[in-house]
């Protein structure tokens, strides 16, 4: 799968969460603004998640 990219400025990081091996970074100098921006946002969300369902699949676990 092949995810495009938004030009963003650089992250103000004001909050960071650890979920088990993962962090999440939350910025608030950034907000999708247009519909095509958001479009862009959710497609990207969407294929990240479906390429961890293949992955843990792949592995034998179940989602």
């Amino acid at each position: 799968m092949q995810t495009s990219k938004i030009n963003l400025p650089e992250p103000n990081i004001v909050e960071t969460y650890t979920f088990g091996e993962s962090k999440v970074h939350i910025c608030d100098n950034y907000m999708a603004k247009t519909p095509e921006e958001v479009q862009k946002v959710l497609k990207d969300m969407y294929s990240a998640a479906w390429k961890i369902v293949h992955d843990v699949r792949s592995k034998g676990g179940t989602i």
